[in-house]
């Protein structure tokens, strides 16, 4: 009976902290909503676009025929409830499509944050960093 009892209490103490790491693991986690990059990075996104995206997506970012739309509800259509980090990874592996990974670590983080402030998600104090592991955290979401 006490081998019963004792279990039981190691195993809900056991459940209670995966509980409470998992509520903290999930608070850590930055929101595409808190402002996960500068105006200043997506100023600099904005020119590597137009020299090295808009070709293929058009100026406005609306793609053509052949090239997928990177803005709002198409935009969302591809890349709600994924991470930051997929987008990027996909941006640095296959883009730009004539030379894929053929720009620098900076370049793919500020056009990741033009990519964010032309959808409208709000530009914060500290610049979006290309650490794979903190953008897997972050994910894509219509809503805050």
């Amino acid at each position: 009976m006490r081998i019963k009892a004792f279990s039981r209490k190691i195993f809900c103490l056991a459940v209670t902290m995966l509980i409470v790491n998992a509520v903290s693991v999930a608070q850590s986690d930055e929101s595409i909503w808190s402002g996960v990059f500068t105006a200043q990075q997506a100023a600099r996104g904005a020119a590597d676009y137009s020299t090295n995206c808009a070709s293929c997506h058009s100026v406005d970012l609306r793609g053509n025929s052949n090239t997928p739309s990177l803005l709002g509800m198409s935009f969302m259509f591809i890349w709600e409830g994924r991470s930051l980090g997929e987008l990027y990874t996909k941006m640095r592996d296959e883009m730009p499509s004539d030379r894929p990974g053929g720009l620098s670590t900076r370049s793919y983080e500020d056009l990741l944050a033009y990519l964010l402030q032309s959808n409208q998600f709000p530009a914060g104090e500290k610049e979006l960093k290309a650490s794979t592991g903190m953008l897997d955290k972050i994910s894509i979401t219509s809503k805050p």
